[in-house]
């Protein structure tokens, strides 16, 4: 089946040295019930019903601990099972049924007599009164073991006696003179046979009622080809019950693995095979706390996380709410003149530009080649660039500079790499103040450009 692993099944053994599977445990439990079927034939019940106990109880508990997937402890249950198994078969060899006759003089002998049936009638000779001969199963003194040529006593053998229970005359067939007819020869006269024209066919399945069953389960399989005729069963299976051997529910000719009982868990629950690692990826159902999402031991079989979305999955991210970089396990890049901050890039410094001009100086290359670096850090993130001025001068003056700053900027910005389309600018003049335009200190903090990020 499709996802099925089953290589999945296994179970580290801590201090044994070995992996072993849920289908070895199963072989040897398998060769253990042959053991315990052989110490049973053998007499254990008799001879070793203490280790003939323990094996099955373990074997029990084997299959009990396999079905939950603990194949730990499945595998300690076979082991003792399996050694026990053994003793019992070993303990109960020559423990058959024997049989003391003893003699008037001692010693003793111990004889053997073997159950046989000599003429195969299936009355054991021991108590069929005619050992050499079968006996006639024809519903007449069938218990002794002798045939019986003539039920009735009449001088008229039954195989040409149409009474053959009722004594009768030679000129009637064996039947009373006036005894009813039996037209079909069944033996049951037509006055209480229903089919008197045809012949009862005696199988032991309402044979009283003198007429033929040909389907005794009436499952649509005439009994001579019925190999179960008084179960009822598709003709697929011969006329047979359709087995489900590991009793899951599905029955064993649509059941990709009969053996081995279907775990009904949502996940391809109609192949009948068990699937215990359901989104394949190595970690078994039992511990997979997301176990129809792939994931990995480290967020125990869930899907790794980033909920920064800086790349770096939280399992390894010691800045998990804080984008950082790969080489930073996740926290934010150390720089010198920027700070990159949830919403903006900040700058330590300004960016200086010619009195009343849009042409950076070169004092302020190395802030803004820190600014590309942190672009670059992080390819996701877009930015604004905004343009700031005092208040002295006109309006329309100081937003026309503003913008020229700003887009001053970002040709540098593209200069050092990075893609246009995620570079804004934009000039507000002196539209935002974040300081009085009163005093030479405020004016100077006005002036300003800034990074803001508007998409990660």
């Amino acid at each position: 089946m499709a996802g099925r692993l089953a290589a999945l099944g296994i179970a580290c053994v801590l201090g044994a040295g070995a992996c072993v599977t849920g289908g070895q445990i199963r072989t040897t439990a398998s060769v253990v019930d042959e053991d315990i079927k052989l110490a049973r034939e053998q007499g254990a019940l008799k001879c070793a019903p203490k280790e003939l106990a323990i094996a099955e109880a373990n074997l029990t508990f084997t299959l009990g601990e396999l079905k939950q997937g603990n194949w730990v402890r499945a595998r300690q249950h076979v082991e003792i099972a399996e050694e026990y198994a053994k003793k019992a078969v070993q303990l109960s060899k020559g423990c058959k049924k024997q049989v003391l006759i003893k003699k008037e003089k001692p010693p003793p002998k111990i004889i053997k007599i073997e159950e046989k049936d000599t003429d195969g009638d299936g009355l054991l000779d021991n108590v069929d009164k005619c050992p050499q001969d079968p006996e006639d199963p024809d519903g007449f003194e069938d218990d002794d073991g002798c045939p019986d040529d003539d039920n009735d006593q009449d001088g008229v053998p039954d195989a040409e006696d149409r009474c053959p229970v009722t004594p009768g005359v030679v000129e009637n067939q064996g039947c009373p003179e006036e005894a009813p007819m039996d037209t079909d020869g069944d033996g049951i006269t037509d006055d209480v046979d229903k089919c008197v024209e045809d012949p009862e066919d005696k199988d032991g399945f309402e044979d009283t009622d003198g007429c033929p069953d040909p389907d005794n389960d009436q499952d649509g399989v005439v009994d001579g080809e019925d190999g179960c005729p008084m179960e009822p069963g598709p003709v697929e299976n011969k006329g047979c019950p359709v087995e489900d051997k590991d009793g899951d529910g599905l029955k064993d000719p649509a059941d990709a693995c009969p053996e081995e009982p279907e775990d009904k868990d949502g996940f391809e629950d109609t192949d009948g095979c068990p699937d215990l690692d359901n989104d394949g990826d190595g970690i078994p159902d039992v511990t997979d706390k997301c176990p129809m999402e792939a994931g990995i031991p480290e967020t125990d079989g869930c899907p790794p996380k980033d909920r920064d979305g800086d790349g770096v999955p939280d399992h390894e991210d010691r800045c998990p709410d804080e984008p950082g970089v790969k080489e930073e396990q996740g926290c934010p890049k150390k720089y010198k003149l920027v700070e990159l901050k949830k919403d903006k890039i900040e700058i330590k410094q300004k960016v200086y530009f010619d009195t009343a001009k849009w042409t950076i100086k070169p004092v302020s290359y190395p802030l803004l080649n820190e600014v590309a670096q942190v672009l670059k850090d992080h390819p996701t993130i877009k930015i604004r660039i905004e343009g700031h001025t005092d208040s002295r001068g006109r309006d329309a003056y100081n937003l026309r500079l503003s913008q020229k700053r700003a887009e001053a900027v970002r040709d540098y910005l593209i200069q050092q790499g990075i893609d246009p389309s995620r570079l804004e600018a934009v000039g507000f003049g002196e539209t935002r103040p974040i300081a009085s335009n009163a005093t030479a200190v405020g004016r100077e903090a006005n002036r300003r450009v800034e990074f803001v990020i508007t998409e990660r």
